[in-house]
């Protein structure tokens, strides 16, 4: 059966949390019959899984032409980390302006911006489970960072939206859909439901998926994904990385 996603652009390195390098994550999506793969290692102020400084993507940049080839277009970009209440994240402009893409999304492990940011963004999600103000805190603050994100900065996707950090479904892809930002469907963790897809979906939003794959074994397994788009009767048109005619 041929392949039918041609890029995955969610794929960490050892550079983050990721378990293999740079140069085999490549090697796999070159197997996997993959026409393009994105390297997106976590932001810095991610606690004990970012890179060490945002210098690190340039670095990585400037080393991936080795890896370039007719069969396969390869990426440099960055998984950044909201870090605060206005859209702030941890990867200056100056730094992702020289990427080939920018994924944004919300971690509970992260180091923010000030004392306001570190009750809404960190403690009100880790709080989230025991009351219902600190969960409709924590749902408002997540989705109106998200969409100030949106507003700031030229992002490609969201990433895992709604993962452990909830947010308001129909709002958030509104802002997507305005910004031309994706909708990720992460097959790394397979936490979304068809029924939440169907609810971004009917906002406009455009999808894509993306293993989140940490080692060479997942990059590309993308199918599952698909599946869960099928049910939640999106249409192949409103995923942008499917393989045309599939």
């Amino acid at each position: 059966m041929p392949q039918s996603f041609r890029a995955d652009y969610h794929v960490h390195t050892r550079r983050s949390d990721g378990r293999a390098s740079a140069g085999a994550m490549v090697a796999a999506a070159r197997r996997a019959g993959l026409a393009e793969v994105a390297l997106t290692d976590h932001g810095p102020r991610n606690i004990g899984v970012g890179v060490n400084s945002a210098g690190v993507y340039l670095d990585l940049k400037r080393r991936v032409a080795a890896w370039q080839g007719d069969d396969l277009r390869v990426l440099v970009g960055a998984e950044a980390n909201i870090v605060g209440l206005n859209g702030e994240i941890d990867i200056p402009a100056a730094v992702y302006r020289q990427l080939d893409l920018l994924l944004v999304g919300l971690h509970p492990y992260v180091l923010p911006r000030g004392l306001q940011a570190a009750r809404d963004l960190v403690l009100a999600n880790q709080l989230q489970g025991c009351s219902r103000r600190w969960r409709e805190r924590a749902v408002e603050a997540n989705t109106r960072t998200l969409i100030a994100a949106l507003e700031q900065h030229p992002i490609f996707c969201i990433t895992h939206p709604g993962l452990g950090m909830s947010v308001d479904i129909e709002p958030l892809a509104r802002a997507c859909a305005r910004a031309g930002a994706l909708w990720e469907v992460n097959v790394g963790h397979l936490y979304q439901q068809p029924g939440e897809l169907a609810r971004a979906a009917a906002c406009g939003v455009k999808f894509v998926v993306n293993s989140d794959a940490h080692q060479p074994a997942t990059v590309g397994r993308l199918e599952e994904g698909w599946a869960i788009l099928r049910t939640a009767g999106v249409p192949p048109e409103q995923v942008v990385n499917l393989r045309q005619g599939f």
